[in-house]
């Protein structure tokens, strides 16, 4: 769970507890609300041990998320109720030897609180896997973990930025700084951030930039780096927890990771419509590896029965559809581990996933990664579903944020565009959502990893060469096991493409002529789901249409429009979310 607000002014007793666990439709999280002269302090119960709020007679330290501690052990996660991880992060601070890109590992959001001098201190992670938010005016500074929190604090609920509701109905995602509402804006990652007293200004400083370099001299030298990072990773986590688990699937990236854990019992989970070739391929994993393969099944519109819970979990502006382990969570019990591990951003930092390739790859899955040179966001944002002014508003931003990168990122600037900060990615509501509801890990989000992935050069990512060599001595024991998609994640790109094409052409063969039926994948069928009644009956269409910055107002129109392609899945899916974001407000 764990979110903070936090405001230089005073806010009315009990807000910021009504405001937190109004995130949650269930399982409301006990809300602990501190007041002073230096201002109001609302913040939840932290799901991670070791990290509850720490006071003194001066300070107030406040850790949101789980950080490993790489200055000294981590005993403390499996004490519940102690403050003993976020105590050694302030004295660490306070004694000014802190490095905050090295010496805290995975997701972190830091606040501290001087009473005395009322100033604030509040620094974001390497990427800012764990967002804040800022609204500042004359009177008040106020920063929060969730925006929708922000904005109904502070009354901003109804000016809704409509680029912003355009921007991530048909990206995913709102281009930084801005966000859903006209004057809340997202404050910079890997930076400390400060309010003075007596001031309502924020000021920021960049301790770490994602500043393209050349620091390996071979791929053999990186890929052995990658290693020793995720096998450090691993060992603090498992050397001081009593029980884990996993998510697994018929992937690389999930049998890499239950390579690095074949030493220590676990329940391996995966979440499907039913059992498939996808769970047939992870019962496989689990057996080689020795985990304890735990199979739940999700029906058939569960991503649209999650849509009211899930778009409050993780906020608007993230695509709350990426929350997969909603409802698993209680059903699975995934708050009894001390951690859960998983493989997210695997695919972003050492695959290349965000490097533009040229046409063709996505759909003939077996040809190689190609860059696609001279793509820019300089060219203006294309709609036919919403005005010319407001696309026109969103390519201005786009670029702006593009040219911001290209002063870090000459060479990769349009893969780091889409990475810094994460909330970029459109992946990334999955940590959002987990961090909310159970102790998650992510060893390819740790901190050496991100910056591995910013000194390489974006040929090694290509066609997974990074990852494969780096991966191999893991994938060694399921040898000849085929990943879900239809190749042998052992063996190197040139060996696959063949494998991947008499796979890919039999798959397709045998789709037509029946042998292959129903999903064998590990999502949800989501043409089927959108196209459904349920769907269509569902969706808060005919409400606050008028909001929406669009070409039309004809519902019919409205709804057609997925038909014609004028959205693709994901926009209709953004669509909807967005109008049941905007209901809700109108109430």
């Amino acid at each position: 769970m764990s979110d903070f607000i936090f405001s230089t002014g005073n806010i009315e007793r009990n807000k910021t507890i009504k405001e937190i666990q109004s995130i949650y439709r269930e399982d409301l999280p006990f809300v602990k609300e501190y007041r002073g002269e230096w201002g109001t302090l609302g913040v939840s119960k932290n799901l991670y041990n070791g990290f509850e709020p720490y006071e003194n007679t001066q300070y107030i330290t406040v850790v949101i998320g789980g950080p490993i501690l790489m200055f000294r052990d981590n005993c403390f996660l499996n004490n519940e109720g102690s403050f003993e991880g976020t105590k050694a992060t302030f004295q660490r601070w306070k004694d000014g030897e802190m490095n905050w890109d090295e010496d805290l590992n995975g997701p972190f959001t830091i606040l501290i609180i001087n009473k005395e001098t009322k100033e604030v201190t509040c620094i974001t992670d390497l990427m800012s896997f764990i967002p804040v938010y800022s609204f500042i005016n004359s009177k008040e500074v106020l920063l929060a973990t969730h925006v929708d929190v922000v904005a109904r604090i502070t009354k901003q609920n109804k000016k809704i930025d409509k680029v912003s509701l355009a921007d991530f109905i048909l990206n995913g995602v709102v281009t930084f700084p801005y966000t859903r509402y006209t004057h809340i804006f997202q404050v910079e990652p890997a930076s400390v951030h400060t309010i003075e007293s007596e001031t309502t200004k924020l000021k920021s400083s960049n301790y770490w930039l994602p500043i393209e370099e050349k620091k390996y001299k071979s791929i053999n030298e990186a890929s052995n780096m990658v290693r020793k990072s995720l096998q450090l990773f691993i060992k603090k986590v498992t050397t001081e927890t009593t029980n884990i688990a996993q998510f697994i699937s018929g992937g690389e990236d999930s049998r890499m990771l239950s390579g690095l854990l074949k030493d220590f019992p676990r329940d391996a989970y995966i979440f499907l419509d039913g059992m498939n070739r996808e769970g047939l391929i992870a019962k496989k994993v689990a057996n080689i590896y020795g985990g304890n393969l735990k199979l739940s099944t999700r029906h058939k519109m569960h991503y649209l029965n999650i849509l009211p819970s899930c778009s409050d979990l993780v906020g608007s502006g993230s695509q709350y559809h990426h929350a997969h382990t909603y409802g698993f969570h209680n059903t699975c019990n995934l708050n009894s581990y001390t951690a859960v591990l998983g493989g997210l951003f695997s695919d972003a930092l050492l695959k290349g996933a965000r490097i533009k390739k040229v046409k063709g790859s996505k759909r003939f899955p077996f040809l190689p990664d190609i860059k696609k040179t001279g793509f820019s966001k300089n060219t203006m944002s294309e709609s036919t579903f919403f005005r010319s002014d407001v696309l026109s508003e969103l390519t201005i931003r786009q670029q702006a944020h593009l040219k911001y990168i290209k002063t870090i990122r000459k060479e990769s600037a349009e893969e780091w565009f889409e990475l810094w900060p994460s909330s970029m990615n459109h992946n990334i509501p999955n940590i959002h959502a987990n961090r909310r509801l159970f102790r998650s890990y992510e060893p390819f989000m740790s901190a050496e990893i991100v910056k591995i992935s910013a000194a390489i050069p974006q040929k090694w990512k290509l066609n997974r060469r990074l990852f494969h060599q780096t991966a191999k001595p893991y994938l060694r024991p399921s040898k000849w096991l085929f990943h879900g998609d239809g190749w042998l994640p052992y063996f190197p790109w040139f060996v696959n493409s063949i494998v991947q094409f008499i796979t890919w052409s039999y798959r397709h063969v045998a789709k037509r002529i029946g042998l292959i039926k129903g999903n064998q994948g590990p999502w949800a069928e989501w043409k089927k789901m959108i196209h459904s009644t349920e769907w269509e009956e569902t969706i808060e269409i005919r409400q606050n249409i008028d909001k929406l910055p669009l070409n039309t107002s004809n519902n019919k129109l409205l709804l057609e429009s997925v038909h014609n392609n004028k959205l693709t899945t994901h926009q209709y899916v953004n669509l909807t979310q967005s109008l049941y974001e905007l209901n809700k407000e109108s109430k």
